[in-house]
């Protein structure tokens, strides 16, 4: 087991190990304590959603450094200018965005077409995402339909079977959701 306190340097290391070994890794995203892994580790996700018994059909929501970064996997253009003003004046504030995803981003991300995306308001961690070109899915940690954990203690006693921990400060409180993918802002969360 490989637990590290939060740093830019270590949420280099840690992604790197987890990418390199194909692993889940549990980390404190800027809202509560998320379970996650870089898109290009299928396996990883894959496992994430075992661990959760969480069917596949409910993909995670995917944390971008930017909104250019963002671009790399949902249709920002095809936007409306109210929805992507909406965007622009909404994404750091704790909100996570359902876009339309890009034809290219694999079926295991998306549902009906569409791609939840959050930038998280945590400058070290979008800073990595971005300087390092990755990004990775962020779900809850916790079996699916059961309430979020914040206590890392309990986290490590829970979910044993995760060998890549980062520990560090966190709001609390889960993000917003709003699906901009269409001509509405509808809020579903």
């Amino acid at each position: 087991m490989v637990i590290f306190k939060e740093s830019y340097n270590n949420l280099v290391e840690i992604f790197n190990i987890s990418t390199k070994e194909n692993k889940p890794v549990i980390f404190p995203t800027d809202t509560i304590y998320g379970i996650g892994a870089s898109i290009q580790s299928k396996h990883a996700n894959i496992e994430i959603f075992e661990i959760k018994k969480r069917p596949q059909n409910k993909p995670f929501p995917i944390l971008a450094g930017s909104i250019e970064q963002m671009e790399e996997i949902a249709d920002i253009a095809s936007l409306s200018s109210n929805n992507y003003n909406f965007l622009k004046e909404n994404y750091n504030k704790f909100n996570t965005f359902i876009l339309k995803a890009k034809d290219s981003l694999d079926e295991l991300y998306k549902q009906n077409g569409k791609v939840a995306v959050r930038i998280p308001n945590k400058q070290i961690l979008s800073d990595m995402l971005v300087k390092n070109n990755i990004l990775l899915t962020a779900t809850s940690v916790n079996e699916s339909g059961q309430p979020f954990l914040n206590s890392l203690d309990i986290i490590i006693k829970e979910f044993k079977s995760i060998e890549l921990f980062l520990y560090g400060k966190i709001r609390n409180q889960s993000s917003n959701i709003f699906d901009i993918s269409n001509n509405e802002i509808l809020k579903l969360r």
